[in-house]
């Protein structure tokens, strides 16, 4: 019995000592962990996150590209980011793009935008666009666009974007160009029909129907059309919408009709860009019933009074203008020589250099605060490219004061941010604005890089926008030279887990964009 009781005793004594050996090897592994087990650690800083509305100072733990830890307790990193006095928010996400060349995607990221996604005009060649930014400072993403299938069967026009259009043609009116004014043949849209497909099989994240600049011909069916592909693949519509007046019977807030009432037949998701335009209260109203019967389509703006766009366009006309009480000399801007032009002048342009870019200031200043305050808006910039004043592609280390453009390119999520704290609102809705809504919405439609994406989390992708709320500001203005000049208080931008932007200038070795991409359709 005595011999029975010594054996039980020692296999206790061995067990004991075996489970204490068993969390010494714990607290070494906690202490490992704790002395740079991290890649990057956020220190002190005000973590923020929309969708949990946790709102407390935390550090933040980054491991291979993803949030390992929200601790208040003490850790260590390779790479230690101080962020005392500092927010920690998701990585801002901007759903309208254009063209954006290596310049303009610095002038993003110094903004805090972690993906940028070229959204309403889209491209033609989905799998070119992701082969070429597969070096890329940014998450990259596009839709199929509608508008240079329509350039290539109606025109032959082999453009892959906006930009390249841009450079191929010097007039969408001249030379019997047709994509945005004839309506196809049955045969003709067939083949814009089997682009759109091609593009969606290949990964894109939508459909682009810039609709706004073809609407005369662009019929309804075919826009119906075009959006039931989308549908069919479970994928967004992004429209800049039909229609570019404030009065009947062409009224912009009409355009937006089209776009959701299809989503809602169709079933499908849907983004109804820039609708900050005239008739923005009842476009704001409409948006918000679909929401609350569960339709995932939602609203975009951005924080200007102005747009931007190419003199030729058909609503930057005259007789828009005139028809809307407007006076073109106190209306269209040539961002070129920072100068207003005269009625006499746009016409002459739209005829002789209609590609021109021109900023158009058709919306009250004083509404931007009541667009910022809007639950559920996204921002999207609409980033024009950065280019010199003769139109010509700058390159990424160009000086600042050379970029001609819209100041959105550079400082709309700067902007957002101000017109936020100026006017006393709820710091945590603009985030939501500036990256979860857009993650959420996109995430809902399956894809998978966007569910990781627009929250601060464990098990989260690590894309964060390290700012001051009390002196973030942009400084890009509507002024030759300072066009293109980016924000301050934007000291640190993490792109998948990487520190891209440190001490408010670019990493120049930071290359960690990710596509933003659905899988591949055999």
């Amino acid at each position: 019995m005595k011999q029975k009781l010594r054996k039980l005793f020692a296999a206790l004594l061995a067990l004991s000592l075996g489970s204490g050996a068993l969390y010494a090897s714990s607290d070494a592994k906690t202490k490992a962990q704790t002395k740079g087990d991290y890649d990057v650690v956020i220190l002190n800083g005000r973590v923020m996150d929309p969708e949990t509305k946790t709102d407390k100072v935390l550090n933040v733990g980054i491991k291979d590209g993803i949030i390992k830890t929200l601790t208040n307790k003490k850790i260590e990193g390779k790479e230690t980011i101080n962020a005392k006095g500092l927010v920690v928010a998701p990585g801002f996400i901007d759903s309208h793009i254009h063209g954006i060349t290596k310049l303009g995607r610095k002038l993003l990221l110094l903004d805090g935008v972690t993906t940028a996604l070229a959204t309403e005009f889209g491209v033609l060649d989905v799998d070119k666009f992701y082969n070429q930014r597969k070096k890329w400072r940014g998450n990259y993403g596009a839709t199929v666009g509608l508008n240079v299938a329509r350039m290539q069967v109606l025109d032959h026009i082999t453009a892959q974007d906006d930009i390249d259009w841009l450079k191929k043609t010097k007039d969408a009116a001249k030379d019997g160009s047709k994509w945005s004014t004839k309506i196809p043949s049955p045969k003709e849209e067939k083949q814009i029909l089997a682009i759109i497909e091609k593009g969606l099989k290949r990964g894109a994240i939508g459909v682009g129907i810039s609709v706004g600049y073809a609407s005369a011909g662009t019929t309804a069916r075919e826009v119906y059309e075009t959006q039931k592909l989308a549908a069919k693949y479970g994928r967004i519509t992004a429209s800049h919408t039909r229609f570019g007046s404030g009065l009947p019977p062409d009224e912009f807030v009409l355009g937006g009709d089209e776009i959701i009432a299809n989503a809602m037949y169709l079933k499908a998701p849907a983004i109804f860009q820039h609708f900050h335009n005239a008739d923005w209260q009842l476009a704001a109203e409409i948006l918000q019933k679909v929401q609350e019967q569960g339709r995932n389509i939602w609203g975009e703006i951005y924080p200007y009074a102005a747009y931007s766009t190419q003199a030729g366009s058909e609503f930057v006309s005259p007789e828009n203008f005139k028809r809307n009480g407007m006076d073109v000399s106190k209306t269209v801007l040539d961002p070129s020589t920072g100068k207003y032009i005269t009625e006499e002048e746009l016409k002459k342009m739209r005829k002789e250099n209609p590609n021109h870019l021109v900023v158009v200031f058709s919306r009250k200043k004083e509404d931007i605060p009541k667009w910022v305050a809007l639950k559920g808006a996204t921002i999207g910039s609409d980033a024009m490219p950065a280019l010199d004043a003769q139109g010509n592609v700058l390159p990424e280390d160009a000086p600042y004061d050379k970029i001609v453009t819209h100041p959105r390119a550079a400082g709309a999520h700067s902007r957002t941010l101000r017109v936020a704290r100026e006017n006393h609102i709820p710091l945590m809705d603009v985030l939501a604005n500036l990256s979860y809504w857009t993650a959420k919405h996109l995430g809902d439609t399956g894809l998978k890089s966007m569910q990781m994406r627009g929250r601060i989390q464990e098990g989260k992708i690590a894309d964060i926008t390290i700012f001051d709320p009390k002196k973030v500001a942009d400084r890009a203005d509507y002024l030759p030279g300072k066009n293109g000049l980016p924000p301050v208080g934007i000291p640190y931008v993490l792109v998948n887990g990487v520190v891209t932007v440190k001490n408010s200038k670019l990493v120049p070795d930071a290359y960690a964009g990710q596509p933003i991409r659905y899988p591949v359709v055999k």
